[in-house]
C-alpha cells in the first residue's frame, strides 16, 4: 500500500510510504491517497485524519520521472491523478490535518493546504517548485496567507521555513521536530471534543470558500500547458532536475 492508514481513538492517520525518496509522489502513490481520502470519509470509526509522511520528509512533491517526465513525453498533464476532488467532493466532511516536516514541497504543498489545519515541525521547508519548471501556479497565492509573501514565494520558487508559513498565516501551529505528529494528534483531540456536526460544517464551508477563492486565480490553461510540454526552457528545467535527482540516488 502506498499510503498507509490506521485508527487509533477516532483518528485516521494517513502515511506516505515511501520514505527512501522523501515521499516523492507518483501517480500511484497520488491514487493511494485519493483511496484513503475516501476511506476516511466512509469509515464508521475515524472522524478526523492526521496526514504524514513517513522517514525524513512530509513529501518532496511529484516524482520528477514518474510525473513530470511523463507529462512532458506525453504532451500534457491530463493523464495525471489529482486528489483535489477528494478533499471537494465528499459525503461527510470529515476534518483532515497535515503534519508536516523535512520537505513539503511542489504538489506536497499544495496537498497540505487542501487540509484543514498544518502543524509544522522547525525544519520543514516548504516550495512552489512549479515556477523552476516554467508552471505558472497562482492558485497557490489565496492559500498561502499574506498576499505579498504568497507572492513572493510563488514567483521565485525560493524554498522557505515553517516559521515563515506560520507568520503569514498558513500554517497552524509550529512545533520542535520530531513532534508534528504528536502535536497534530493533540490538536485533532481537541476537535474531536466539539459536537462532530457543526466541525463537519465548519469543514464544508470552509473547503468550498477556499475553493471558489482558488478559483479566481484559476490554474494554468489548457494551451499554457500544451505549450509548456514543448518549451525548450522547461524541458530542460524537468531534465535538469531528473539528472540531479539521478545523481543523488
Amino acid at each position: 500500500m502506498t499510503v498507509g492508514y490506521e485508527v487509533t481513538d477516532g483518528i485516521a492517520y494517513l502515511s506516505f510510504n515511501r520514505p527512501e525518496k522523501h515521499n516523492a509522489l507518483r501517480d500511484e502513490d497520488v491514487l493511494g491517497l485519493i483511496s484513503a481520502l475516501e476511506r476516511l470519509d466512509q469509515d464508521d470509526d475515524a472522524q478526523i485524519g492526521v496526514l504524514f509522511g513517513q522517514g525524513r520528509s512530509f513529501s518532496s512533491g511529484g516524482d520528477v520521472k514518474d510525473r513530470l517526465q511523463r507529462s512532458m513525453e506525453e504532451g500534457s498533464t491530463g493523464g495525471r491523478a489529482h486528489e483535489r476532488e477528494a478533499f471537494l467532493n465528499t459525503v461527510n466532511w470529515k476534518p483532515v490535518i497535515a503534519a508536516t516536516h523535512g520537505y513539503c514541497l511542489g504538489h506536497a504543498l499544495g496537498t497540505a493546504l487542501f487540509c484543514d489545519a498544518i502543524v509544522a515541525a522547525r525544519n520543514t521547508l516548504f516550495q512552489v517548485v512549479e515556477i523552476k519548471i516554467g508552471l505558472p501556479m497562482a492558485s497557490f497565492v489565496p492559500r498561502l496567507g499574506k498576499a505579498a509573501f504568497a507572492n513572493e514565494v510563488c514567483l521565485t520558487g525560493r524554498m522557505f521555513t515553517a516559521a515563515e508559513g506560520l507568520d503569514a498565516g498558513f500554517v497552524t501551529r509550529l512545533v520542535e521536530d520530531g513532534e508534528h505528529v504528536r502535536e497534530a494528534t493533540a490538536l485533532a483531540r481537541l476537535i474531536l471534543e466539539n459536537p462532530q456536526p457543526a466541525v463537519r460544517e465548519h469543514v464544508r464551508v470552509r473547503r468550498l470558500v477556499a475553493a471558489r477563492d482558488v478559483s479566481r486565480f484559476g490554474d494554468p490553461s489548457a494551451a499554457f500547458v500544451d505549450n509548456w510540454t514543448s518549451n525548450t526552457a522547461a524541458q530542460a528545467a524537468v531534465a535538469a532536475r531528473t539528472a540531479g535527482l539521478a545523481a543523488k540516488s
